[in-house]
């Protein structure tokens, strides 16, 4: 059986009349009630549900210049389609699986689908490079907006953290519960940070960037309220985990979200500004919050927190669909291309059962995902124990009032700017430096872009690595009356570098190692693990600083730093190996593992070819 349900001697002579085989353009024709773009997978190899990996049907098939007589074809033998379909369907189960141009899978030669006839989104693609519907492809005016726009949520997100922590005081001497208590109100909404990037990840790989940002801002701005409204402890828990719950997916999204909407020389920049917006709300929580806090009462820094969310209210209600199944999906039902995309049923059942757990899954079986998960992990969970190491220090040390001990986070504000600079830098002089025609990377002879495997990025992780147990040691042992504290609060400025250089690290290498389909998955694995160790140390670093007392007790954190040291170092030698064996790499995604790592993974000393260099993920 030919394409469409035309016998193979039929498909051949369209072929012979207008049809060709071209690997490496894309033609789009456009007309109304129907639409022929290229709708295979953006690589050569698409994976199939099950995980088994099939070579691409040599050929593929473009339309002939007459539209409107194929047209009137194909509806003719519309019935017939479906019938053969459903006859040949238990032969051809191990066959191909891929989409041609005009909209409509094809399996080997024939076009069906291994889910009950539903076409896999996945598989759509522009109608060219330059399709002006690529969000790769937008003004730079626009892509701004969503990359400035996403940001400032983490930023909001990450505020409401912090600033609850300054009110804790004032909060035990209104509602009568205790230090343990009330710091819970912090922890879980850590814990509701932790577990909603499981939910939104997925959604967002299935239903779109949008869905999941102007729903979940909006109801975590409704809880907040509702945490400000409260009087009883017991209220103000409850708000305040279902408030993390439902700020979380943009977190996890908005990773996804960057890499949509930049190409990989451009990506730096961009990420480097998103990628600073969480670490700076809790640096800028104390700073702002303890005043707050000091002089209007605990309540208040939940309205400053609705304040912030307030202001880009509407930007994020404006915000455009950025993830490209979903466009491509509605620009089918836009041009009238049957998709034959499967109930709404099918594909809840199928977030729920499959792609729920996969940052779970993510996190146990990838050693790339849990180890750098792990590292980021404890660095960030030792940021949130400071909330409760420096008021010991800084008020218990050197006697200062509530709102000027905020302000000893500064230094660490400092140092993840610092730090931020200091990656646009790399980015723009080694990463991907400027050409003299004004693009960026380094390019072969025929302009095509050279890139390097994601291993390079360790080099920005090692600097980090080296930062952060030096800055945890000054703290600990310069922490005294005999010593200006001063000294103990620029500590907090290459502890800051080394955060935001490690995170810097974190991040890039998964974009860079895992296909775009599961990227939100693996940032939502970290996350999960981020936001459940940072839970966990407010609640013993004021027990365990009184007990062995500032010394020793930051002295903890330096060696446990120090034992991750090596990390870097380690994923350096390993990395290649492991993303080539890494299940996420072949079958997650229609993409397949990088050439780049493919190459360099069986052999070390190969030239790897431009024209698979260029379709690498870095």
């Amino acid at each position: 059986m030919g394409v469409f349900g035309t016998s193979r001697e039929e498909e051949a002579n369209l072929r012979e009349v207008g049809m060709t085989v071209n690997d490496r353009s894309r033609t789009s024709f456009s007309s109304t009630g129907s639409s022929y773009y290229d709708t295979a997978s953006e690589h050569s190899r698409p994976i199939i549900e099950g995980g088994e990996q099939n070579e691409m049907a040599e050929q593929e098939i473009h339309p002939t210049d007459d539209v409107n007589t194929d047209k009137e074809y194909l509806e003719k033998n519309e019935d017939d389609v479906e019938q053969q379909q459903e006859q040949e369907q238990d032969e051809e189960n191990d066959d191909d699986e891929t989409v041609n141009h005009n909209g409509s899978l094809k399996s080997g030669e024939e076009i069906k689908d291994i889910n009950e006839g539903a076409t896999n989104m996945h598989h759509l693609h522009w109608d060219s490079e330059d399709d002006v519907d690529d969000p790769m492809n937008w003004g730079k005016l626009k892509k701004w907006y969503v990359t400035l726009t996403t940001a400032f949520i983490c930023l909001c997100v990450s505020l409401g953290s912090s600033l609850f922590v300054s009110g804790v005081f004032d909060m035990m001497a209104k509602t009568g519960a205790s230090r343990e208590l009330s710091l819970a109100g912090l922890s879980l909404y850590l814990v509701g940070l932790s577990l909603g990037p499981a939910l939104g990840s997925p959604i967002s790989e299935t239903f779109g960037r949008r869905i999941v940002y102007i729903t979940s801002f909006p109801l975590s701005m409704l809880f907040t309220m509702g945490v400000g409204l409260s009087d009883k402890i017991y209220e103000i828990l409850i708000l305040r985990f279902f408030c993390g719950l439902f700020a979380s997916p943009a977190l996890a999204v908005a990773g996804g979200t960057i890499n949509d909407i930049w190409r990989p020389e451009y990506r730096g920049f961009a990420a480097a500004i998103f990628i600073l917006s969480p670490f700076m709300g809790p640096s800028l929580g104390p700073v702002i919050g303890n005043f707050v806090a000091e002089n209007k009462g605990w309540k208040w820094t939940m309205w400053v927190s609705l304040m912030f969310s307030g202001t880009i209210l509407i930007p994020v209600l404006l915000l455009p669909e950025t993830y490209k199944p979903i466009i491509l999906l509605k620009r089918c039902h836009k041009r009238n291309v049957p998709t034959n995309i499967p109930p709404h049923s099918v594909i809840i059942k199928q977030t729920l059962v499959v792609t729920l757990l996969r940052p779970i899954e993510m996190l146990l079986l990838d050693p790339i995902v849990f180890f750098w998960s792990f590292y980021i992990a404890f660095v960030f969970a030792v940021l949130f124990g400071f909330f409760e190491a420096f008021p010991i220090i800084f008020e218990g040390v050197y006697k200062m009032e509530l709102g000027v001990s905020g302000l000893t986070f500064i230094g660490v504000g400092i140092g993840l700017l610092l730090g931020v600079i200091f990656y646009i830098i790399l980015d723009l002089k080694i990463f991907f430096p400027y050409n003299p025609d004004g693009t960026r990377g380094r390019r072969d002879e025929n302009g095509k872009l050279l890139v390097s495997p994601p291993e390079n990025i360790l080099n920005v992780g090692k600097i980090g690595a080296i930062c952060l147990p030096v800055s945890l040691f000054w703290l600990g042992w310069t922490s005294r009356e005999s010593i200006h504290w001063i000294v103990p609060t620029l500590s907090g400025i290459p502890f800051g570098f080394g955060l935001i250089l490690i995170f810097f690290t974190n991040i890039m290498y998964f974009s860079f190692s895992f296909p775009p389909a599961v990227v939100a998955s693996a940032l939502g694995a970290n996350n999960l693990l981020r936001y459940l160790f940072a839970s966990a140390f407010p609640l013993f670093t004021a027990q365990m600083y009184e007990k062995l007392k500032i010394g020793w007790a930051t002295s903890i954190f330096a060696f446990i730093a120090l034992a991750l040291l090596p990390i870097p170092w380690i994923f350096e030698k390993v990395g290649p190996r492991l993303r080539k064996n890494s299940k996420f790499n072949h079958t997650a995604s229609p993409t397949p593992a990088p050439a780049a790592v493919e190459a360099e993974a069986e052999a070390e000393s190969e030239e790897i070819p431009n024209e698979k260099k260029e379709d690498s993920l870095v």
